[in-house]
């Protein structure tokens, strides 16, 4: 597996050297070969869809598709940039609005969770994230450990690369320990709150795109036990390789509201934003699976 690991780090470092134009260039080839002849995951992709958007007929079904899937190929060559992506060309690429409610909180020693989604590039935005974020005494990433530990390596040390000394990866399985640790720092926490729990982890479900869904309590649950605000990501598509992110705050008395209600607003949040630009969210994964 190194040996494969060595190969594959070689042929990313190739693709990193190409002009971002040819990179796209790539994408178009490869977007009608995911779809029409490889047909990635696309039983998966157009049942989600379907059951999502029922007011929706065939061909418009298809159109979103389509869209879907040159979506997916440019992420998969925007992600691998992230290797050589320099802070200005960030900055460039990914436009942000409503820091200030960040900085407010800040300075009121008010620790938050953001929480962010599987829509548009998430490896960009969550870095975007991160420097806003660095009004706060501590940043942390929670991200779920890729499984073989050579790519997983790889992998937070690229998402690392413009964030050294200022942010952090935290292991989805060590949560609590570092949240422990870090519980007296105005901090802000980074989730990606729109993955499917597994069965046996499902302890609440509601309403997400026309279907009953379980949902990870995550945000909730670290919002109540530290008396953080929430604050959800919204992210929208504004040209090719370009993205812009706007803060809205959910919460700022977490204690004070009641059960699953901070869960349901942002859940609710995200529905809205992919009903604005549904080809740029990950269809492909199995979201309704339990």
């Amino acid at each position: 597996m190194k040996f494969l690991f060595w190969i594959v780090k070689f042929i990313f470092g190739l693709i990193n050297i190409l002009p971002f134009h040819v990179k796209y260039i790539l994408s178009d080839a490869l977007s009608p070969v995911l779809n029409h002849v490889v047909k990635y995951r696309k039983k998966v992709i157009a049942e989600n869809l379907k059951n999502s958007f029922p007011e929706k007929n065939k061909a418009q079904i298809r159109l979103i598709i389509k869209g879907f899937y040159r979506h997916l190929t440019d992420l998969i060559f925007e992600i691998l940039k992230l290797d050589t992506l320099t802070e200005e060309e960030l900055f460039r690429r990914v436009t942000v609005s409503g820091e200030d409610i960040l900085r407010k909180l800040a300075e009121n020693k008010k620790g938050v969770v953001m929480v962010m989604s599987h829509t548009g590039n998430w490896e960009w935005t969550s870095q975007r994230v991160c420097f806003s974020g660095r009004c706060f005494e501590y940043v942390g990433v929670i991200a779920k450990e890729v499984s073989d530990p050579y790519f997983d390596q790889y992998f937070t040390d690229i998402r690392m690369k413009l964030q050294k000394g200022f942010s952090e990866i935290i292991p989805f399985t060590q949560t609590a320990r570092y949240l422990a640790a870090m519980r007296h720092k105005t901090s802000m926490l980074i989730t990606i709150a729109d993955q499917t729990p597994h069965r046996d982890q499902i302890q609440y479900r509601t309403e997400f795109l026309n279907q009953d869904s379980g949902v990870f309590l995550g945000p909730e649950r670290i919002s109540k036990s530290l008396n953080y605000a929430v604050v959800f990501c919204h992210v929208s598509k504004t040209g090719r390789g370009f993205y812009h992110i706007e803060y809205e705050l959910v919460t700022d008395t977490p204690k004070e509201d009641q059960p699953y209600e901070i869960t349901n607003r942002h859940v609710k949040m995200l529905e809205d934003d992919i009903r604005k630009q549904p080809e740029i969210w990950l269809w492909s994964h199995r979201r309704w699976k339990y």
